[in-house]
């Protein structure tokens, strides 16, 4: 499959700006890759003004269309509260409740990828994408778990 590649740098003094527009033939079992081709022209956006403080943290879910990032926190919502409610049944009293497992899991996953972005690593394979944010949200209800157990003892 041909791809054509059409690249703009920024206008403005110190301000790097690259957009790259990938055009290819769409159809619906391309739909995955157009979202790789989103978010790969995403990490190349340095975004301008008062975004430029907020972009290393969390400037990627920014740039995300209003579907993409709806449907993502679906799915992640989705995971998260079926990992929410094994992990209570695991952890009983020292977990915290399925609800608060959910929404730890949630906040893991989206911190966790803003974190791995933050620190260089292209997230615009979605299975890096998906093992990172699954790793960081266990190891921050962990973690949570761990504080929790630790201040039971004092």
């Amino acid at each position: 499959m041909n791809r054509l590649m059409l690249c703009m740098g920024g206008s403005c003094r110190d301000e790097r700006l690259m957009t790259a527009i990938a055009l290819m033939p769409i159809n619906p079992a391309s739909k995955t890759k157009r979202l790789i081709h989103k978010l790969s022209r995403i990490q190349q956006t340095v975004p301008t003004g008062a975004w430029r403080i907020a972009a290393p943290w969390w400037g990627m879910f920014l740039h995300l269309d209003t579907a993409w990032l709806l449907f993502a926190f679906a799915i992640i919502a989705g995971f998260g509260f079926f990992f929410g409610t094994a992990l209570d049944v695991i952890m009983r009293e020292s977990g915290f409740g399925p609800t608060g497992n959910t929404l730890l899991f949630i906040f893991g996953f989206f911190v966790a990828v803003a974190v791995a972005n933050q620190q260089g690593i292209s997230l615009s394979d979605l299975k890096l994408a998906v093992a990172c944010g699954l790793g960081g949200a266990f190891v921050f209800i962990s973690a949570l778990a761990l504080i929790k157990a630790g201040m039971a003892r004092l």
